[in-house]
């Protein structure tokens, strides 16, 4: 589907049309959500649910757009690539649904879950332990206290990193372009705008949670704890290697400390 709308754009016309498509798509997800919790009638009863009481400074938000705009294109640099390598078959991203049996596209879809978990808690944790890549990592970490827009804050060279398996993931296994694009945006891009949002509503994973990651794991990471929570859907990881931090821990060193859903619930 995806390959069939742009089939024949030469890649210098191909990478510029899906990031104008990735940049507006960002700007409407990150941007709407941003008004809706930060400059609407209902941000001051969205406040209860917020992570870090204080609010974001103006600049930090300005930055997080110049960065996230760059990085958006980065993306879809990724796809562009992988996009011009199915044209000349030298992938096994596929366009039509057709192409294999439905009960594979499930299946497919699965896959690629499986390898985002791994290789995104697998290069955010080596993020923060080689020098080289916190190099690049750390500016990610200018903004401590994120908002929706934080979510593609990053180098450029460093989001084309974590956006990497949209480039390999065509060659370990036939994947249907809608199926790892939309599993991309879906889990990767829109969950991770929630993580970044910093809010902590009651319809969304509990702060408590033993195996999910909520908004206020991430949050928490970017706060200071710098060594915890690399986790991005789930915390499997982060509780196989003791890289797990929870609002427990935390009452544990800092009585008096009281998470959102705490905060709120008492």
């Amino acid at each position: 589907m995806f390959l069939q709308l742009f089939e024949g754009l030469p890649f210098y016309l191909l990478w510029p049309a899906l990031a104008a498509v990735g940049v507006g798509w960002y700007l409407l997800i990150c941007g709407g959500l941003y008004l809706l919790l930060h400059r609407s009638r209902y941000a001051e009863k969205a406040r209860r649910w917020k992570t870090q009481i204080q609010s974001t400074r103006a600049d930090q938000v300005r930055g997080e757009i110049v960065d996230g705009v760059l990085s958006m294109s980065m993306v879809m640099g990724s796809i562009a690539i992988a996009f011009w390598c199915s044209y000349h078959g030298y992938n096994r991203l596929y366009a039509s649904p057709t192409d294999y049996p439905l009960w594979y596209i499930p299946i497919s879809i699965f896959g690629v879950f499986i390898v985002m978990e791994v290789f995104e808690w697998t290069f955010h944790w080596a993020c923060h332990r080689n020098d080289l890549l916190w190099k690049v990592h750390k500016h990610h970490h200018r903004y401590a206290n994120p908002t929706p827009f934080g979510v593609m804050a990053d180098q450029p060279i460093d989001m084309f990193i974590k956006s990497s398996p949209i480039l390999w993931i065509p060659l370990l296994f036939p994947i249907w372009d809608v199926a790892l694009i939309g599993t991309f945006a879906t889990m990767n891009f829109l969950y991770g705008t929630y993580l970044h949002a910093g809010f902590d509503p009651p319809w969304m994973p509990s702060p408590h949670s033993r195996f999910l990651v909520s908004a206020w794991h991430h949050n928490e990471h970017h706060a200071g704890s710098l060594d915890h929570n690399y986790g991005f859907f789930t915390g499997a990881l982060d509780i196989l290697f003791g890289t797990r931090l929870t609002p427990n821990d935390k009452v544990e060193k800092r009585p008096s400390y009281r998470c959102t859903e705490c905060r709120t619930s008492a």
